[in-house]
C-alpha cells in the first residue's frame, strides 16, 4: 500500500471517528442503543450535516425523519460488506 493511500485511509478514519464523536456527544440517547436524537437548531447546523453526510456516505449511520420534526440519528456499519 502506497503511502498516499495511507494517508487517505487514515483522514477517513479521523473524519469518520471525529462525526461519531460529535452524534454521541451532542445527540439525545434513545432507548434504542447507538440512537441519538436531534432537533431544533441543531438540524440545520452546517457541522452536523457534514457529519451526517460524511457518516451516511461511509455507510456509518442511517437516519430516519420522526413525526415531531426531529431527527433519529442510528450509528452502525451499514456498508454492503456488513451484508456478506
Amino acid at each position: 500500500m502506497s503511502s498516499e493511500q495511507q494517508a487517505i485511509e487514515r483522514a477517513m478514519r479521523l473524519a469518520c471517528n471525529a462525526a461519531e464523536e460529535y452524534v454521541r456527544c451532542n445527540g439525545i440517547p434513545s432507548d434504542v442503543p447507538d440512537e441519538f436524537i436531534f432537533h431544533g437548531d441543531e438540524l440545520a447546523d452546517q457541522y452536523f450535516q457534514d457529519c451526517i453526510a460524511h457518516l451516511k456516505w461511509c455507510g456509518q449511520c442511517m437516519t430516519f425523519d420522526m413525526a415531531d420534526e426531529s431527527v433519529s440519528v442510528m450509528l452502525g456499519d451499514y456498508t454492503l460488506e456488513s451484508l456478506a
